[in-house]
């Protein structure tokens, strides 16, 4: 099974581009258009890297962001995003994104971050599993 690639991003051009790409590179594709998909989304198919628009109608992406990060699901998916100007990276660092991209991207730099990003998060996740599993040990020793 390919790895998924959520990618949230309002303009339809943007999405079919990437719609057609990523599966060249054996990357499977969930597609949302603002952020209120793409928070049902990734609750159902926990994928394996969030490509995020930051601007979008209705929740930003940057809200998105922290809305993902605050679910225990998602907490750890690396998640990033694409902005169109340079102050937005602050933003984009204190929503806790890993990675953050400038518009018009270059595809080729854009999927070498998404292949870097997932072989980060398969070394991250079960880190973070086993650590929440000492902690749950360790909070149900008995004194």
């Amino acid at each position: 099974m390919a790895d998924a690639v959520l990618v949230v991003d309002d303009e339809s051009t943007i999405r079919d581009l990437l719609n057609v790409f990523l599966p060249m590179i054996g990357l499977k594709v969930i597609l949302a258009a603002n952020g209120e998909e793409a928070l049902e989304l990734a609750k159902k198919n926990v994928p394996k890297v969030i490509l995020l628009d930051i601007k979008m109608p209705g929740i930003d992406g940057l809200e998105t962001c922290r809305r993902l990060r605050a679910e225990e699901k998602t907490r750890y998916t690396p998640i990033i995003l694409v902005t169109g100007f340079g102050a937005e990276k602050v933003e984009a660092d204190d929503a806790r994104a890993d990675d953050f991209i400038s518009k018009p991207f270059d595809i080729e730099d854009l999927a070498l971050r998404l292949k870097s990003a997932i072989r980060i998060g398969h070394l991250t996740d079960p880190a973070e599993r086993l650590l929440t599993y000492m902690d749950e040990l360790d909070a149900n020793r008995p004194d």
